[in-house]
């Protein structure tokens, strides 16, 4: 009797033993999943940051635009405005590119041939040409366009005149398409969902169409703020339902566990957080638990082999002993 306790608590502790490190090692992989798709997408936004940024500024330089700017009632100098604003918005591969003066009134524009032309819209609200107004500075934003209502990055510089004084701003819009059709996982990841945040917590980038559009901060309580809905004009912004989960043995403090509530049911995630560079947005990957399960039960299966395989070596040694004792 003393021996079938002792072989079920072993046996227990070695199914307990094999559950933690299952999980350990199963949480493991998950997160490392999770940070090669953040550096991945980080890598992404990165390149695309570094190829559209010096664009507003090498346009800012051209003569064109300052001597439109100061004379803004010569139509011969708007007239080469707006086709160099074309011209550029053809080379870069941009969907607008225009031109605001001192006051955010914009005087040339590469759609000014068409009826939603910018030429004569007011865009001083827009934090792009207010920093960088302020600054002096390049400026990148993220909106939906409040002509076309098409989600894009707002890339922005100053001009300067001659004398040092800001006279206006050039501003490159390009469609989000490019990040989103890169957006390819491996069949692998497929349980791995992506949303990219702006400060306020709201995704304007998603690997799921349902997610886009919400708000993943869990603090507004409804009350989202006012830059919020004007950067993303008649959509309802609905929050995410999501608890806090413990964090697993064994992860780093980038890392945490979460479920979300969806129609389908509670979805559990460990979800990683990476700032994006050079703005202010959070790139969030969810990456589905369900392998952790799978890698705890191959640990209690090893476990349970290994454990009767100690076991029966060890009935068999005894066994023997017991026998070359009896014939001793």
């Amino acid at each position: 009797m003393p021996l079938r306790i002792g072989a079920s608590v072993l046996f227990v502790a070695t199914l307990v033993v094999s559950w933690v490190l299952g999980g350990y090692v199963g949480y493991r992989q998950v997160e490392q999943e999770s940070l090669e798709e953040s550096f991945r997408y980080r890598q992404l936004v990165a390149n695309e940051l570094n190829r559209y940024l010096p664009i507003p500024e090498l346009m800012a330089e051209h003569p064109v635009m300052e001597q439109a700017l100061l004379n803004p009632d010569d139509s011969e100098l708007i007239l080469a405005a707006n086709q160099e604003m074309q011209r550029m918005a053809t080379i870069v591969g941009s969907s607008d590119v225009y031109l605001m003066n001192a006051g955010g009134l914009t005087i040339a524009a590469n759609n000014y041939q068409e009826r939603d032309s910018f030429v004569g819209r007011r865009f001083d609200f827009r934090p792009y040409f207010s920093e960088a107004m302020a600054t002096g500075d390049s400026a990148v934003y993220f909106a939906l366009g409040t002509t076309s209502g098409i989600r894009g990055l707002y890339f922005s510089h100053p001009v300067r005149a001659a004398s040092g004084d800001l006279v206006g701003v050039v501003a490159v819009k390009v469609l989000v398409h490019e990040l989103e059709s890169q957006w390819h996982r491996p069949a692998a990841k497929r349980d791995a969902e992506m949303v990219v945040l702006d400060r306020a917590g709201i995704s304007f980038l998603s690997s799921r169409d349902d997610w886009l559009y919400r708000d993943f901060s869990g603090g507004h309580n409804g009350a989202l703020p006012l830059e919020s809905r004007r950067r993303y004009p008649d959509r309802e912004l609905r929050p995410m339902r999501i608890e806090q989960q413990t964090r697993p043995w064994g992860l780093s403090e980038q890392s945490e566990r979460i479920r979300l509530m969806t129609p389908k049911g509670p979805k559990d995630y460990l979800n990683t957080e990476t700032p994006l560079p050079r703005l202010d947005w959070t790139l969030r990957v969810m990456v589905s638990t369900d392998p952790v399960l799978v890698s705890r039960v191959g640990f209690m299966l090893a476990g349970t082999a290994l454990f009767f395989g100690v076991l029966l070596a060890w009935l068999y040694v005894r066994e023997r002993s017991r026998r070359e004792a009896e014939l001793a």
